[in-house]
């Protein structure tokens, strides 16, 4: 009588069996764990290109500022010659950042069109200038953070640099003497590439509520937003900071990052990079509920209106210099030298940590 000698499909040869459950057991496991030492590389890899693109953006903002120079003989205006709600460095720089279309739809930057002071026309918010400012622009949004909105205004990740003090630019605390630009007691005000409310008397007494600094003519003249000249970095344009790194506000309506208006639309070296320091948010409002970082809305003699740099990254912030030069600063740098940077005519001579 003739076998079959081969297996049946339906047996348990050496080629047809099942696994038990113990078996599917072990390989989720193992695949489990595969997945678990495979993800943090994953994620590494993904930061590392959102870091690149982060430094990228950076460098075609310092390139636009250099490119707004050339055309104009200064660099950018931090804000506008009125103040906080006419417009911020963001809408003279988009024609050098290949967003002409978004130029041509703004109107009144400056608050001035319509002849009147206070300024009477459209703020960033109001008829087509609401259009530019609710469009979600890369050049302006760093891919480690997530993106947010004021209403439909849209919040963004850099900013410029005001320098070693406060918005005022004047020495911390208001009115101190006998200090330096690097001193931890009474920090003087040692410069910065871009103008913002340059005030005194509004703050002489310490504080401020919102401070306010009309003027007609040239903005070179005026108090908010006076635009500086190549020749006034004179600690050199490698030396001096241009724009850093701030996170997007979330939830709450928190107004970090909010830089189509004047209070969110640079930052000051007073604090350390992703420092513990609150944000001084005047005139707007803020949420220090985690993610985001400490804030207040009061501003005071010894801690003035000022947004410290800050990103998503792990261990410092990404920068650009004057010179068109980007970088990476660690949150480790030394308070001295971090406030060096930030000045634009302080002389300071560089400490090994940067």
């Amino acid at each position: 009588m003739h076998l079959n000698t081969h297996p049946s499909s339906h047996g348990r040869g050496p080629l047809g069996r099942g696994f038990t459950l113990i078996e599917l057991l072990v390989v989720i496991a193992i695949i489990a764990i595969l997945i678990g030492l495979l993800l943090p590389a994953v994620q590494k890899v993904r930061e590392s290109a959102a870091r690149m693109k982060c430094q990228n953006n950076l460098k075609q903002i310092s390139l636009g500022n250099m490119a707004y120079e050339n055309a104009n003989g200064t660099f950018l205006p931090g804000i506008s010659r009125t103040g906080c709600c006419w417009g911020t460095w963001q809408v003279p720089i988009l024609p050098y950042i290949e967003q002409h279309g978004a130029f041509n739809l703004y109107t009144n930057f400056g608050g001035l069109d319509a002849g009147a002071l206070p300024p009477t026309g459209p703020r960033y918010n109001a008829g087509t200038n609401l259009t530019v400012s609710s469009t979600r622009m890369a050049t302006f949004t760093c891919p480690s953070d997530v993106p947010g909105v004021i209403g439909t205004i849209t919040t963004n990740n850099y900013v410029l640099n005001a320098g070693n003090t406060s918005f005022y630019q004047v020495s911390i605390p208001i009115n101190c003497t006998g200090g330096s630009v690097t001193s931890t007691t009474c920090t003087t005000f040692g410069g910065a590439p871009f103008g913002w409310y340059e005030d005194p008397a509004t703050v002489a007494a310490g504080g401020d509520s919102s401070p306010v600094a009309y003027t007609t003519g040239n903005p070179a003249t005026g108090l908010c937003g006076r635009q500086r000249k190549m020749t006034d970095i004179t600690d050199g344009t490698s030396n001096t900071l241009m724009a850093s790194e701030v996170n997007q506000g979330r939830g709450g309506g928190d107004y970090r990052g909010f830089s189509w208006w004047g209070g969110g639309a640079g930052f000051t070296a007073y604090s350390l990079p992703n420092s513990i320091d609150p944000d001084v948010m005047t005139g707007a409002a803020c949420n220090a509920t985690p993610p985001n970082a400490p804030c207040t809305t009061t501003s005071t003699a010894t801690r003035p209106r000022m947004q410290v740099a800050r990103s998503r990254h792990t261990g410092g912030v990404a920068v650009t210099m004057c010179d068109g030069s980007v970088r990476f600063v660690s949150n480790s740098i030394s308070v001295a030298t971090w406030r060096a940077v930030s000045t634009s005519q302080g002389g300071e001579v560089f400490a090994g940590d940067w």
